[in-house]
């Protein structure tokens, strides 16, 4: 149970810590959150002052989340009658609502005993008091009509209008029309409680700290079973039920759940009963009602300001203060960062002022047109390291904003069924310890990536590690069922937070290593990503092997690696580019014979390089005609590769492993830096020459 403490210790932390509630206010336990329509104003007597639509900043109505009340039932009810003790819904509160309504049922039977049970108990508060002296003189529906706040018919009842259009800034704005009619009995009302004796600083019933206490109290009361809470060590009023609502796509799952008495399903070794549980608790462990609901309340807290949910499945790491953390299921540099550091490096780079945007430099060195000798050009900076540059100041702001006894805790949650749900992973560490396992994991798995900015609907380059989700996608593919993609993040979790002590399975990088392998079989943008994520797993995969096994592959291309496979990926993405430089020059955008041949070539690369090899020739003529000075960088690289070869290694047709890839894509990368590089150079001239 150190996670239920954890989240405990966390709850009192950031209740009395406003600055850790900037984006999202931590729920009050017993509370839940509400969209109100309808705020009724009225006096500490009972007496109606006015009332209001809900509307935004600007004036438009909107509904207005509010903090209300609640009881175990109320907050999960679905088509069964359950009232909220203070604010809900029209149909509700109103006792003169049944009257001049259509519904079958009269439902502020189930209102007024709640709220009065409330009153006459010593945890009362004089706003639930006044409320209730309100609500029982019988005349909100009626007050709200004379108001024009609800819209009544001829006869003075409530209408059931079917087009909103009719009633311009009506309530039926905020309403979703349900059966082809608007009931506006559904419309959720919220109080407002002026003291006509003292200026109230806050009026208001979802604001104010002393009304949440009191429910809290008076809820808390009716598990009035004494007994040692295992979570704080006191003797405190036990837990008989716990809350569910901590996962938004699966609102009902409980994490605790007891209410095996019969059928003994999960019963276990435990002889729980009725009778036993109200004399002495549970067998298993007692959990009081204050600590379940503080826990639950900051799990949910959590998950909403710094937490990831998809399909039922949930992971947040987080400290007990509250403080922002690294997550282990998004990049910790933002795409604009890393992209500033891949600019940097191409503002270094040398361009060929004779070649067009397309004609991309890939080589260290390239040939002088008079005097048709090699002569040497600055290499481009590793840009991975770079990338570790930027990501090491990042996790030094981590570091300085956690202190160093801070605990910091991973959680996975999973729920299986809709009532269900699972603590399917934990892990606590020193932030320390935790901050240099992720820095390891997004430093050894980075990979070149592309990413779509909708703001300019433009594509930029960047570098990143791979995240879970993107990991289970390029191993199974987009349609890939729930379950699946389940398992993957929970097989890949522990390597992110655990840090070098955890291997990604080998399993999942030769899946994606294999579909990589295959750019017919997918849209462009997918097997992109695919390749990204392949390349990053196999470089992090050899990275973390132990010293005898150890392979240190970087993200910029390794010109000096000698590599059979790595040299093989480079042969086919210079063929690609050559090829792809040629169809662009002739107006075509067809796919290369590189790519139609990359499965092919893959399996066995000998054999299938002649025949890319042969296919090159009309290309090559075309550009001896079209871009000379193209085609002799292009023939120059190939020669430059084929020259590191050793003849054994060439001649072998065994298939390539996944470190051709990385020769392959870091060749590509390169060529594509260098097109960067040499667009900015021309567009700094254009823009020289206008000024």
């Amino acid at each position: 149970m150190s996670w239920l403490s954890r989240l405990y210790q966390t709850y009192e932390a950031v209740s009395n810590n406003p600055d850790a509630q900037l984006n999202h206010a931590l729920m009050p336990f017993y509370h839940v959150k509400q969209n109100v329509q309808i705020i009724v104003t009225i006096s500490d007597k009972g007496d109606f002052i006015s009332a209001r639509l809900t509307r935004d900043g600007n004036g438009k109505l909107k509904s207005q989340v509010t903090t209300i009340p609640a009881t175990n039932d109320s907050a999960t009810r679905t088509s069964s009658p359950v009232a909220h003790p203070l604010a809900d819904k029209l149909q509700y509160v109103g006792k003169d609502f049944f009257a001049k309504s259509k519904n079958k049922k009269d439902l502020f039977a189930l209102y007024e005993q709640t709220l009065t049970d409330w009153c006459n108990s010593p945890f009362s508060h004089p706003k639930s008091q006044a409320v209730l002296h309100y609500v029982q003189k019988g005349t909100l529906t009626q007050d709200l009509i004379d108001e024009g706040i609800v819209i009544a018919d001829d006869t003075g009842s409530l209408a059931y209008p079917s087009n909103a259009s009719d009633y311009p800034e009506s309530i039926l704005s905020l309403l979703i029309k349900n059966g082809g009619e608007f009931d506006q009995g559904s419309a959720f009302i919220a109080w407002e409680v002026m003291d006509s004796d003292i200026a109230q600083a806050d009026i208001t019933t979802w604001g104010d700290e002393s009304l949440f206490t009191a429910w809290q109290n008076y809820y808390a009361s009716f598990d009035s079973k004494e007994g040692f809470c295992h979570i704080t060590g006191e003797t405190a009023p036990l837990a008989s039920k716990h809350p569910n609502r901590v996962l938004k796509s699966a609102s009902n799952a409980k994490l605790i759940s007891a209410n095996d008495m019969s059928g003994f399903t999960f019963l276990g070794r435990f002889t729980d009963d009725d009778k036993s549980i109200a004399k002495q608790g549970y067998q298993a462990v007692n959990i009081s009602a204050t600590v379940t609901e503080k826990a639950h309340s900051a799990l949910a807290w959590l998950l909403t300001n710094q937490g990831h949910e998809e399909s039922g499945q949930a992971v947040v790491a987080w400290a007990v203060d509250g403080s922002k953390l690294p997550q282990p299921f998004k990049p910790i540099l933002s795409q604009e960062t890393v992209e500033t550091v891949i600019q940097e490096t191409i503002e270094d780079e040398l361009a060929d002022d004779e070649l067009d945007e397309f004609a991309e430099i890939g080589e260290s060195e390239k040939v002088d047109e008079h005097d048709e000798q090699p002569t040497k050009r600055e290499h481009h900076k590793d840009i991975g390291s770079r990338f570790a540059h930027g990501l090491k100041k990042a996790m030094q702001g981590y570091r300085q904003k956690l202190p160093n006894h801070e605990q910091i805790s991973v959680i996975s949650l999973d729920s299986a069924t809709p009532g269900r749900m699972a603590v399917t992973y934990y892990y606590e560490a020193m932030p320390d310890d935790y901050i240099e396992a992720m820095e390891d994991w997004y430093e050894n798995f980075a990979w070149y990536a592309f990413y779509f900015d909708k703001e300019t609907n433009q594509r930029h380059m960047t570098i990143q590690a791979p995240t879970p989700y993107q990991i289970a996608v390029s191993a199974y593919g987009l349609r890939l069922p729930d379950a699946v993609k389940k398992q993957v993040v929970s097989q890949v979790l522990p390597v992110i937070v655990e840090g070098h002590h955890r291997q990604i399975p080998k399993s999942i990088v030769d899946l994606c290593v294999k579909r990589a392998c295959n750019p017919l079989g997918l849209e462009n943008w997918e097997w992109e990503q695919n390749l990204s994520v392949a390349c990053g797993l196999y470089r992090g995969y050899f990275n973390r092997l132990k010293s005898d096994k150890k392979r240190s592959y970087t993200v910029a291309l390794q010109e000096d690696y000698t590599s059979r496979d790595y040299l093989y990926g480079r042969l086919l993405a210079t063929a690609e580019n050559l090829e792809g430089y040629a169809l662009y020059v002739a107006g075509e955008t067809r796919t290369t014979t590189a790519q139609r041949y990359m499965q092919q070539f893959a399996n066995r690369p000998f054999s299938t390089w002649r025949n890319i090899e042969l296919a090159l020739d009309p290309y090559i003529k075309r550009l001896n005609n079209n871009r000379p000075e193209f085609l002799r960088s292009r023939e120059k690289l190939l020669n430059d590769i084929m020259s590191k070869f050793e003849i054994q290694d060439f001649n072998n047709d065994s298939a390539l492993s996944g470190e051709f890839l990385l020769g392959y894509h870091s060749q590509k990368m390169a060529f594509e830096l260098a097109r960067q590089a040499n667009q900015d150079k021309n567009t700094a001239e254009k823009s020289a020459e206008i000024n």
